[in-house]
């Protein structure tokens, strides 16, 4: 009797953290997760950005006030594996630099990122709350 109490004690409290374990943790995002058309504003600029399944990424700045629009494309890679997400942009052909920040999903059609750097050394580490950029998805591609 006492064998099958500590028995049913045991399984409980590993059904119980296990449980817990899985609330705690939430959704692991990865890859494909970031496929798709993100919308928000950068600096008074209504943000673009189209991330595609073969690595490709184009951001388009539209000006709020004077309607300019310029566009940049490149290649984007990510480390899923680093928190936050290192979000790196290279190939760009209008720039002769890459672009660096980082990422992090606040919900499923939601993403933070932090501040563009010209080099991946000088990539911000933390989110600065009035310096980060919030992005809704607009359109998931796959």
């Amino acid at each position: 009797m006492k064998r099958q109490i500590c028995l049913l004690s045991i399984i409980s409290w590993m059904f119980f953290s296990g449980m817990l374990m899985i609330i705690s943790c939430g959704k692991l995002f990865t890859l494909e997760d970031i496929y798709g058309v993100w919308k928000g504003e950068y600096f008074g600029e209504e943000l673009i950005i189209q991330f595609s399944s073969d690595s490709k990424i184009i951001l388009t700045f539209n000006d709020i006030y004077s309607s300019s629009i310029d566009t940049i494309n490149g290649n984007f890679s990510m480390d899923f594996s680093k928190k936050p997400i290192p979000l790196s942009i290279i190939n760009i052909p209008q720039l002769n630099h890459g672009l660096y920040t980082i990422v992090e999903f606040v919900e499923v059609d939601s993403i933070k990122l932090g501040n563009f750097a010209p080099n991946g050394k000088l990539r911000t580490l933390s989110f600065e709350k009035r310096k980060s950029i919030n992005l809704k998805r607009i359109n998931q591609i796959e």
